[in-house]
This record gives C-alpha cells, structure tokens and sequence, in this order.
C-alpha cells in the first residue's frame, strides 16, 4: 500500500488570511470610487454640454431677432439704433448702448439695461436690451408629451390668454401651430438670462456691432454656463 504524503504547510496554506482579506476590501473600495467618480463627471459635463447647446442656440435665435430690425441710409429702427453721446455699456470713447456686464455681487447679478424710451427716424419705442428665456420640456403627466415651451420676461398685453409679465411659447412634436399664453408668475425651469450691447462705427465706420451674452441663471453650476455671440449689420 501506498501512503500519501502530506506537506508540512498545508494548513497554512487553506484560505486567504485576514490582511489578505483588508487589502483586497481596500482596492475594491478605490476601484469603485473612482468608477463613481467617473460615472459623475461624465454625467456632469454631458448636461453642461446639453446646457451650453441651449445657450448657443437663443444666442443666435436673439441676434436673428435684431437682425430683422430695419436700418438705411434714411430710416433706423430704434431697437438698433444708437442714440447720439449714448454710453450705456461704459466703453471709454464710444457711442453704445445696453450691457452684458455683470455686477459682482454678492449675489452675482446681471446689469439689466431697459426699458429705454429711444427716438430714432422721427419714431419712439421703449426699448429693453435684455430678457429672460425659461425652458421647459413637459412630461407625459404635465401637458403634451415631448412639448417644448419658452417663456419670455416681457409684457405681454394684447395676447390671447390675456396680460401678464411672462410670455409662454409652446412647441408641439406634432408640428401643430405653437401656442400662446401669458402668466403674471415665472414658470419652473431653466432659466437663462439674455443680455445685448449695440456698438456703432464698431468694428469700422458705417455698421454697428451687436453682442448677445446668454447665461444660464443656475449658478450652482460650475464653472458658469455662459455663451457669447456677435455680428456686423449696417
């Protein structure tokens, strides 16, 4: 008969022991932290970067707004016009008006410039060079599912629903014509701060300058959602 030999360390060498055991705990610990870490970034700059989106897009959505004002040689429309010796925007030596300054708080606020009575080609209009755009995505329980709605800080009397400080735009997936209502309270959303400043002679005799600053007013976001656009017209 054959007997097996049993090594001297085989007990020693059943299991795992207890440091064995922490520091396998301590690695797996640092190993999903750091995922979590991960996952929350990503999660964090993919909603700044759908945030910034949003500020690109009313950017140029207010500068085709100004764009459409007329100017000529023999009639400006007061929303773009310039009235002489203006300085509003506090450019050393230059004729402009409204502001995409910011005071410094606290609390951090935007330098709101309006409403301005401006008289230009013999006509007089109150003019406002900033707004507020708040928007808001309704769910399935709260309105039409996937309708978009804008609200605009402005007086909105004449309009259907009635008077009121706060203009709501609602866009259907369903390509229906947008509807319109006003509300005298600010509605839940993201909102964003619309700020514009009109150079003249800027960046060469003969145009003007116009600048939209739009800012995302959740400040608790860092760093700021800010996004600044400019063009030239006549």
């Amino acid at each position: 008969m054959f007997q097996s030999v049993r090594p001297r360390n085989a007990d020693a060498e059943e299991g795992f022991s207890l440091l064995e055991v922490i520091v396998a705990i301590v690695v797996l610990t640092i190993g999903l932290m750091s995922a979590a870490l991960l996952m929350a970034n990503i999660y964090k700059y993919s909603m700044r970067s759908r945030y910034m989106a949003l500020a690109t897009q009313l950017a140029s959505e207010e500068l085709e707004d100004l764009s459409r004002w007329p100017a000529s040689s023999s009639y400006i429309d007061p929303h773009i016009a310039v009235p002489a010796g203006s300085n509003t925007c506090g450019i050393a030596g230059e004729a402009c008006v409204g502001s995409i300054a910011w005071n410094q708080g606290p609390p951090l606020t935007p330098v709101l410039i309006g409403p301005l009575s401006i008289t230009s080609s013999g006509n007089t209009a109150s003019v406002s060079y900033f707004d507020s755009v708040c928007l808001n995505t309704n769910s399935a329980g709260s309105g039409t599912l996937g309708q978009l709605a804008e609200t605009y800080e402005m007086p909105c009397t004449g309009q259907p629903a009635g008077n009121g400080n706060y203009v709501t735009v609602a866009y259907s997936p369903n390509g229906q014509v947008p509807t319109i209502t006003c509300n005298a309270t600010a509605p839940q959303g993201m909102t964003f701060q619309r700020q514009w400043v009109i150079e003249q002679d800027r960046p060469v005799t003969g145009v003007r300058r116009i600048t939209v600053l739009v800012t995302l007013m959740d400040l608790t976001i860092q760093p700021p959602v800010t996004f600044q656009m400019s063009m030239v017209r006549p």
